[in-house]
């Protein structure tokens, strides 16, 4: 599925209209599409993924630090190989007080950027226990533009669903020191 283009202007009706949307046509691809990673004797009792609330303080704008030598990298999977991804950029937010970076890969062939990460929810239960991924539009932007930074739009590798899946593992310094109670979740609560 290709990210959501989310500007940080949009009206707040609007922007969580549109997660919701996004959201519900990511359940129905997961419960009927031949390629989910939902086994299929389980799509049938699959009532929908788990997310946190929408919350706006997930969604800011980050500042966008193009590579200056974009070099081949290799992610370590969750089986198999390492996946080979292009280092992109650097995306420097604020959350709550604090400051952070995130790298952003780029897939060859892909117009948006991968970005890969793990939280203070990731060992505790409550998302995915190898970490989450988002997918973010760069479209325009240049050294020191702002793009959109939305943590409601986090989600969790195929891995997480199916055991045949291979994913890429978030690297040590995509880890935020901040717990991200945003997007997709693991547990029922």
């Amino acid at each position: 599925m290709s990210p959501i283009p989310l500007p940080v202007t949009d009206t707040d009706d609007a922007w969580r209209a549109r997660i919701a949307a996004h959201r519900a046509d990511k359940d129905e691809f997961l419960a009927t599409h031949d390629q989910s990673p939902i086994p299929p004797a389980d799509r049938g009792a699959f009532d929908g993924l788990r997310y946190f609330d929408i919350d706006a303080s997930f969604r800011v704008a980050a500042r966008y630090q193009p590579a200056r030598d974009p070099e081949a990298v290799e992610l370590e999977t969750t089986r198999g190989p390492p996946a080979e991804y292009t280092r992109a950029a650097v995306l420097g937010f604020d959350l709550g007080d604090s400051h952070h970076t995130l790298t952003a890969f780029r897939v060859e062939g892909e117009s948006s950027l991968f970005v890969p990460f793990t939280d203070e929810t990731t060992d505790d239960g409550r998302t995915y226990e190898h970490g989450r991924y988002l997918d973010v539009d760069p479209a325009g932007a240049d050294g020191g533009d702002e793009v959109a930074l939305d943590f409601n739009l986090a989600y969790n590798p195929f891995c997480a669903y199916g055991g045949s899946f291979s994913c890429a593992l978030p690297p040590a310094d995509n880890h935020v020191p901040a717990a991200i109670t945003a997007g997709e979740r693991v547990d029922a609560d």
